[in-house]
């Protein structure tokens, strides 16, 4: 009995112990919710995050952008209680620290981000002086040295290496370097070049005189150029001179080459043109520009008929109602060249291209339309204007080249009518100027106009006519043998 009462008094003991155990146990978990629920809203510890990696390496004397830091609160965003300690000077290069802080109720809460600023840059070299410099001769070339500026570390001229290596039996080069403390190193070069003295060689192909017919086109023999330190010239020769195959006579023909020191050589050619035509004496050329129109082309047609006239027509453009006057100009033995497609001067002479297409356009329709192909022309202006200078200086050199060597015939003239001026003249005063500018003893040309303004040019006509064969001239049409009349040229 006493054994029994023993027992169950134990194992009330035991009972009582385990229901302790099992009251501490929930003790504890209770503990641990109320740490992980309640802690913090009393503790008022922030879960604190950085923006970006938490070591950054920038480049020296760049600029740091701080990404920052986030805290929330029980998911609720308190980054207005973050305050930042420390800061990054990137102008030195160093470890730096910055920490992002919340503070709690008992406790600051911290994380660091770690910057590295790293000297990247090389030091820039200033040479004293140009970077090219040209002596006689090697042993009179001065160093005049450089300077040495570095980001981080300052003036370091002082520890500038200087190295002089030849590069070729003209030039030699000059090699600065320079390291700062972070090991990064700057270079420059100057370049010493020994002077050039001596100019290239021009040797001509063929004779220094050649000789061609009157209309004859000159075949150019060209010519070679070599230079001691550039080699061969050939390619960069300047050809000038212009050789007049319509006109009879000596013509120089240059060519000039410059080498790299800028040393000159020109030479000269001598070309002959022999003549072989010749206009008739006492010979008259009436010439008409700026037609056609459909009245005072007409009236112009109708009075060359009457009198048995043949003339020559320098057309610009024209409508389709205006073909069968020129198709009577091919019918009755006139002649017909291009004045242009267009006269407005600042759109023909804005370049070589642009006048050829001006030209040729026309050349092209008048052919389609009447089959005509035309052998001359005449510039707006004449080949010795001044106003395309306004739109592309020298350009007249290049026309009358390319017209001669495109069997393009050029015509000006050396009496002029004056119905072009400014001033109105009357028909008997236009009839006066032509018949006061003739001459026996050469080929006249005659410039007229036959726009639809020029009604007093179609009445002076039958004035100018009478004139000149009563004073025993003869009228012709400019013709592919026509000795033609060539200003001298102004731009």
């Amino acid at each position: 009995m006493k054994n029994l009462r023993n027992y169950w008094k134990n194992m009330e003991q035991v009972t009582k112990n385990r229901i302790i155990s099992l009251i501490g146990v929930c003790a504890i978990v209770m503990f641990c919710l109320f740490s992980a629920v309640a802690w913090p809203r009393i503790s008022g510890k922030p879960l604190l995050v950085l923006n970006g990696e938490t070591e950054v390496t920038i480049a020296a004397g760049s600029d740091f952008s701080d990404e920052g830091a986030e805290a929330t609160l029980l998911g609720e965003s308190v980054n207005d209680r973050i305050y930042v300690t420390g800061k990054v000077d990137t102008s030195v290069p160093g470890v730096y620290e910055i920490h992002y802080n919340v503070d709690g109720r008992w406790q600051t809460f911290t994380v660091t981000r770690t910057v590295i600023v790293e000297d990247q840059t090389a030091p820039v070299i200033t040479l004293n002086g140009d970077a090219s410099v040209t002596v006689d001769r090697i042993e009179d070339y001065q160093e005049q040295g450089a300077s040495v500026l570095d980001n981080c570390d300052g003036d370091i001229t002082a520890g500038l290496k200087e190295k002089v290596e030849q590069v070729n039996d003209y030039t030699y080069q000059v090699a600065y370097e320079a390291s700062d403390a972070a090991g990064n190193t700057g270079t420059a070069m100057r370049q010493v070049v020994i002077r050039d003295a001596v100019p290239p060689e021009i040797s001509l192909k063929g004779g220094t005189t050649v000789a061609i017919k009157e209309r004859e086109k000159f075949e150019d023999p060209g010519a070679e150029a070599a230079d001691d330190r550039d080699g061969d010239l050939s390619e960069q020769i300047v050809r000038s001179g212009y050789v007049d195959i319509y006109r009879p006579g000596s013509y120089t023909v240059t060519y000039t080459v410059s080498d790299a020191g800028g040393n000159q050589t020109q030479v000269q050619r001598t070309v002959v043109v022999e003549q072989v035509y010749s206009n008739p004496e006492s010979s008259v050329y009436l010439t008409f520009d700026d037609g056609p129109s459909p009245d005072v082309t007409a009236q112009v047609l109708d009075i060359l008929a009457k009198n048995n006239v043949k003339a020559t027509f320098f057309i610009c453009d024209y409508s389709e109602s205006e073909i069968p006057l020129l198709k009577r100009m091919v019918a009755e033995g006139h002649t017909i060249g291009i004045h242009g497609y267009s006269h407005e001067y600042k759109t023909i002479y804005a370049s070589v291209d642009a006048f050829m297409e001006n030209v040729y356009k026309l050349k092209d329709k008048l052919k389609a339309d009447t089959g005509y192909d035309a052998f001359c022309m005449r510039f707006p202006g004449g080949s010795s204007n001044t106003v395309s200078k306004k739109y592309c200086p020298g350009i007249m050199t290049n026309l009358v080249q390319l017209m001669t060597d495109n069997d393009m015939m050029y015509v000006d003239w050396n009496v002029s009518s004056g119905d072009a001026s400014g001033k109105r003249l009357s028909p008997q005063k236009i009839a006066d100027n032509v018949c006061a500018g003739l001459k026996h003893d050469r080929g006249n040309i005659v410039l007229m106009h036959d726009t639809s303004a020029k009604q007093t040019t179609a009445d002076a006509l039958q004035k100018m006519i009478d004139c000149a064969k009563a004073r025993g001239y003869s009228f012709y049409p400019i013709t592919k043998e026509t000795v033609p009349v060539h200003q001298g040229l102004q731009n």
